[in-house]
């Protein structure tokens, strides 16, 4: 079945290498053409890599609960119906069938009551022909029609080939919506972004880790949902903000998580005995002020310089990104990759930008 993962854009390839990654199944034995009996392989495999901003389109043959595993996707999708000259095609018993059953097949891989309703994403939604269909449909899966939110989203939309096509949302709300966040907070990181910072991290299991002013800890809880570190560290000078990753940490089953107050511009640390650091900065809008910014973002990279062994890699993520590069002080930080991916906010897009950094080794004077 085809499939699109609906993914951060300007981080599409962090998704499709996830997607890559998914083990493939032994499907059961075929019999080839000369009578013998094979075994087939089936996993992912992609239509069109990168198709179109913030979304990966795949095919896929293996068991659906993999894909509700993904955590550096917003959200995956089923291609329900394509090539569909106009959206009357939606009320073909043949074509309304398939959808049924695929609908149901989403259905099962979920707790009983997962579903209670379903919103169809359309232009022109509230015609004649969407009307039959989203009644039928509720009729015939016992769903209620919602306006604004639903747990089955339906998108019908018209497809790269100029026809139309139907999807459905896999879960009842994004994957990017984690469970484990029982806590949230003004300004708190996407959780697919944060999957993605960790992974830039090259994780290791004797790894020192410590995210820096960690807030309602997204960093942190996505850095240790991807294997076990020597040390997983938080700091804030928030009690409140403590309070919330504390929450959230315990929401995610984890042990061993360290959640302290210290501040991340005078770290009770001793020199280079951090192996990997992680930043979600104040972008000056919802956290922090752009005055505070100018003075907090100097004093904690330099900081985390001092902390950080040669070698060690800082993930940050700002949206004023030219502070940071002023910031960055020369000897002690090489930039290995710089991405900026595109986020909507309730104030419209912005373009933070994500950087990975690695601590150079000091001169000799």
């Amino acid at each position: 079945m085809d499939f699109e993962a609906e993914c951060i854009a300007g981080l599409e390839q962090f998704a499709e290498a996830e997607v890559q990654r998914i083990p493939p199944t032994v499907a059961p034995p075929e019999r080839s053409r000369s009578g013998g009996a094979r075994t087939v392989s089936v996993g992912a495999r992609f239509i069109v890599p990168f198709e179109g901003r913030g979304a990966v389109r795949f095919e896929y043959d293996g068991p659906w609960p993999a894909l509700l595993r993904l955590r550096t996707v917003i959200a995956v999708h089923a291609v329900l119906a394509e090539g569909l000259p106009r959206p009357t095609f939606l009320l073909d018993d043949g074509a309304f069938r398939g959808i049924e059953a695929a609908v149901g097949h989403i259905r099962s891989l979920h707790p009983a009551r997962a579903f209670r309703t379903f919103r169809l994403s359309a232009a022109g939604a509230d015609s004649s022909v969407f009307q039959r269909f989203a009644a039928r449909f509720g009729q015939a899966t016992g769903l209620a029609p919602a306006d604004d939110a639903g747990d089955l989203l339906l998108r019908f939309r018209r497809g790269a080939d100029g026809r139309f096509e139907l999807l459905a949302r896999i879960s009842p709300r994004p994957l990017a919506a984690r469970a484990w966040r029982v806590c949230n907070r003004a300004g708190a990181l996407n959780a697919a972004i944060a999957s993605i910072m960790a992974s830039l991290t090259r994780p290791g299991p004797a790894d020192t880790y410590l995210n820096l002013a960690c807030g309602s800890g997204t960093l942190l809880v996505e850095r240790a949902l991807l294997g076990p570190a020597g040390r997983l560290i938080g700091c804030d000078l928030d009690p409140d903000a403590l309070d919330c990753a504390a929450r959230n940490v315990e929401a995610a089953g984890l042990n061993g998580v360290e959640l302290t107050d210290w501040d991340a511009t005078a770290l009770p640390l001793e020199d280079g005995s951090v192996d990997v650091l992680t930043v979600d900065l104040p972008f000056g809008q919802l956290v922090g002020s752009h005055t505070a910014n100018a003075e907090l973002y100097p004093a904690l990279l330099a900081e985390a310089a001092r902390v950080a062994r040669p070698g060690a890699r800082l993930v940050a993520i700002s949206q004023q990104v030219r502070l940071l590069e002023r910031s960055l002080r020369p000897e002690h930080w090489s930039t290995e990759a710089i991405f900026r991916p595109t986020l909507s906010t309730s104030g419209g897009p912005i373009k933070p930008g994500i950087y990975v950094l690695v601590r150079l080794a000091e001169q000799p004077t």
